[in-house]
């Protein structure tokens, strides 16, 4: 495959979400059709609702990624696999703390009674299946116990299917003479991550160890406080344990003089957080509740990740630092360019995400309503040149455009949240007020100026009479759907 991501936590799920979606986008460094993308995803809380949205999110990408769309077009350039199982959690289903740590044997004798000083009867006896509840300490007994005395070695994970699936790619990489780059995204402040990200490294250099040093390249991103949150009265009343806000400085402090006073598994470090503090509008304690919005947060380390894919080699001592020129905006000419593999020139992120963003408010204005049209059975008399030449007789019930469909409503919503994340501070990538995210729809006059610092030549008008021209560029190797889509693509591209 040649790159990897593997999220830990809540966190780590929502940077992984922002990655899939612009490597939807055609930002990975790979060239067309050379090299994929392999995502994991590692927490005890098989419902949390970032986590599975992340995961409907790939699985749509999965599915139609399949369509021919052609070779040279950063459309469906990066093939995704999904680890499988995709979540693996440190524990067990129903296990508290003291079923992990077998307290009952040393109950009574000195080691119990140091554990029960260590940690609170409420932290020894909660259910961890929503989590570790923003407890380093939790998470950190809990992977120490799992990861550094149950998985020594290659021939520890035998039955375990998603760490066999992982080293066995990695190990068909090396061999193959390409080089592996793994990237890590999680918290340091609160219960996974903060115990997954120096773990899951470790563990990863003993499972791979048969792998040469110059084909294994290991980064990751420590994610630093961005929010904040107040439990309600009636969260309160229940006498749950459940993560608090005001400990999150604590525990960073904690967790970077760890890692700063530790043999540093990592090739490459990111550290990326906020010093204004978000406000979560809904707390939970976890599950499916547990769904916040995405945050620029997410977005940038989305692209520390591909920072790291696009390096060549990387160097111990390499510090890098992202800046902007107003303190108070978020815009294009402070994101750096993408370098791809065996180019001399790069790509500008804002060029490629704003066609990308034209291609799906083209298509939910454009197309979707047509193939709603046919779907619910409905006669249509469309008498446009692109739907005879490529639409007619389409099965709109087919996965992949059932699944193309979901995919541009969630990146819709995605990119709503994002684009609404701050509330001190402006986000100046796509216009909000040029589309809606529920349903996925665009203003027609706004269509040209989706993206901030340009007025495109792509009107909708324009958009319209170039899908009816249907001659925008060579459709090598692509039929049906897939053609489609990559002439509506082609079609979104600026060309002034």
């Amino acid at each position: 495959m040649g790159y990897y991501f593997i999220g830990i936590g809540g966190s780590g799920a929502k940077a992984m979400e922002s990655l899939a979606h612009l490597t939807a986008a055609g930002l990975m460094p790979n060239k067309e059709k050379q090299g994929g993308l392999y995502f994991m995803a590692i927490d005890p809380d098989f419902g949390n609702g970032n986590l599975n949205r992340t995961k409907a999110v790939l699985t749509c990408i999965e599915s139609y990624q399949a369509m021919k769309a052609g070779n040279m077009t950063p459309l469906m350039k990066t093939e995704i696999k999904m680890s499988d199982p995709f979540i693996w959690s440190p524990t067990e289903q129903d296990k508290t703390l003291d079923d992990i740590m077998n307290y009952q044997v040393y109950k009574g004798n000195p080691v119990g009674k140091l554990y029960e000083t260590l940690y609170t009867a409420k932290e020894r006896n909660t259910m961890l299946n929503e989590g570790f509840r923003g407890r380093p300490s939790i998470g950190a007994a809990v992977m120490a116990k799992k990861v550094t005395i149950n998985m020594c070695d290659v021939n520890d994970i035998e039955d375990d299917r998603a760490w066999k699936n992982f080293v066995k790619a990695v190990e068909q990489d090396a061999k193959a003479g390409n080089v592996a780059r793994i990237f890590l995204a999680g918290s340091v402040f609160g219960g996974t991550g903060a115990a997954g990200m120096p773990t899951i490294a470790r563990l990863l250099r003993r499972l791979l160890s048969s792998v040469e040093k110059n084909k294994l390249l290991i980064g990751g991103v420590m994610i630093l406080p961005f929010f904040a949150f107040s439990p309600s009265a009636e969260e309160q009343a229940k006498g749950q344990l459940f993560a608090s806000s005001a400990n999150f400085l604590t525990n960073t402090k904690a967790a970077l003089k760890y890692y700063a006073s530790t043999e540093n598994p990592y090739n490459a470090m990111y550290l990326i957080g906020d010093d204004v503090l978000s406000p979560v509008a809904n707390f939970s304690v976890g599950a499916a509740n547990q769904n916040n919005d995405a945050h620029i947060i997410d977005f940038y380390s989305a692209l520390a990740a591909i920072d790291f894919y696009q390096k060549e080699s990387v160097g111990r001592n390499e510090c890098a630092y992202i800046s902007r020129s107003e303190e108070n905006i978020f815009q294009w000419a402070d994101i750096p360019d993408v370098m791809m593999e065996g180019e001399s020139s790069s790509v500008r992120v804002k060029n490629r995400f704003a066609q990308f963003a034209r291609f799906i408010f083209g298509y939910v204005h454009l197309v979707k309503p047509v193939l709603d049209d046919l779907a619910a059975g409905r006669e249509s008399s469309y008498k446009y040149p692109w739907f005879h030449d490529f639409i007619e007789g389409l099965d709109v019930k087919a996965t992949e455009v059932t699944k193309f469909n979901e995919y541009a409503e969630s990146f819709a919503r995605w990119l709503k949240q994002l684009e609404s994340s701050e509330t001190s501070r402006s986000i100046n990538f796509i216009r909000q007020s040029a589309f809606d995210a529920e349903p996925a729809r665009v203003a027609p006059g706004q269509f040209a100026k989706l993206s901030y610092d340009e007025d495109s030549d792509v009107t909708m008008s324009e958009l319209w009479y170039r899908l009816c021209e249907g001659d925008c560029g060579d459709k090598e190797n692509s039929s049906g759907f897939g053609k489609f889509l990559r002439l509506l693509y082609d079609c979104c591209e600026k060309k002034n």
